[in-house]
C-alpha cells in the first residue's frame, strides 16, 4: 500500500465514523423551547385571570351603579304619584237650598241687675270714758227693770248695743238659755221703747257684754273684740 493510500484512508474513516455529530445540540434546543412555551403560556394564563378579576369589579361596580340610579329614580316616581293622588281627595258636595233662610237673631243682652248696696257699718263709740257712761246708763236701765224672779239656772250671756245716748239699739243671745228665757229679762221691753231702727241704724254705737245670772247678780262690761 503506497504513501498516498494511506493518507487518504484515515481522511475517509474518520468522516465515515463520527455519524450523529451534527444531532448533539439539538437537544439543548428542544429544552430552551419547550421552556419559553411553558413561560408564555403561564404569562398568558395570568394576563386571563388578571383581566377576569377587572372585568369582573367593573361589572360589580356596574351593578352597584345602577341600583343606586333606580333608587334615585324611584323616589321622584313615589313624589309623582303622591301628587297625582292627593289632587283626588272628594270634595263634599255643596247643595243649594231653595227655601227660605231664618234670618240670624242677635243674641239677647240680659240687663244690668242694679247692684245692691250693704249699708256701710255703723261706726262703733270705742272712747273709755263714754263707754264707762253708756254702761253704767245701761246697767241702770236693766237693773230698774229688772224686777221677776230667776227661774233659769245657767247664765244668760247677751249683747247689747247702745246709742249715745243711752238708748238700747239691739240685743244678740249668745247661748241657747238666753234665748230659752229672753222672757224673764226687761230687754225686750226696753229695746221697743228705744228709737226705731231706721233712726239708730247710722248713729255710733257701744257693745256691752251682759250677765244675768241665776242668783238675780247683773254683770256689764265693755265688749271685747268685734
Amino acid at each position: 500500500m503506497s504513501s498516498q493510500e494511506l493518507a487518504s484512508q484515515p481522511t475517509n474513516s474518520v468522516s465515515s465514523t463520527v455519524p450523529g455529530a451534527d444531532e448533539t445540540p439539538k437537544a439543548p434546543q428542544s429544552l430552551a423551547l419547550q421552556l419559553v412555551c411553558a413561560v408564555g403560556v403561564l404569562g398568558f394564563a395570568g394576563y386571563m385571570f388578571s383581566s377576569w378579576q377587572q372585568t369582573l369589579a367593573q361589572h360589580s361596580l356596574a351593578q352597584q351603579a345602577q341600583g343606586s340610579t333606580s333608587v334615585v329614580e324611584e323616589a321622584p316616581a313615589m313624589a309623582a304619584v303622591e301628587a297625582q293622588v292627593q289632587p283626588s281627595v272628594t270634595q263634599p258636595e255643596v247643595t243649594a237650598t231653595t227655601g227660605a233662610i231664618a234670618p240670624e237673631v242677635a243674641p239677647t243682652v240680659p240687663a244690668a241687675v242694679p247692684m245692691v248696696t250693704e249699708p256701710a257699718p255703723t261706726p262703733g263709740i270705742t272712747d273709755p270714758a263714754t263707754l264707762t257712761t253708756l254702761g253704767q246708763k245701761l246697767y241702770e236701765q236693766i237693773d230698774g227693770s229688772w224686777k221677776s224672779y230667776p227661774t233659769f239656772t245657767s247664765n244668760l250671756v247677751y249683747q247689747v248695743q247702745v246709742q249715745r245716748d243711752g238708748a238700747i239699739a239691739g240685743y244678740d243671745s249668745l247661748n241657747k238659755p238666753a234665748q230659752d228665757y229672753l222672757g224673764e229679762t226687761p230687754l225686750p221691753e226696753l229695746t221697743s221703747n228705744s228709737a226705731t231702727l231706721a233712726e239708730t241704724s247710722t248713729q255710733p254705737q257701744a257693745k256691752f257684754l251682759v250677765l244675768l245670772m241665776p242668783s238675780g247678780t247683773l254683770e256689764i262690761s265693755p265688749w271685747v273684740g268685734n
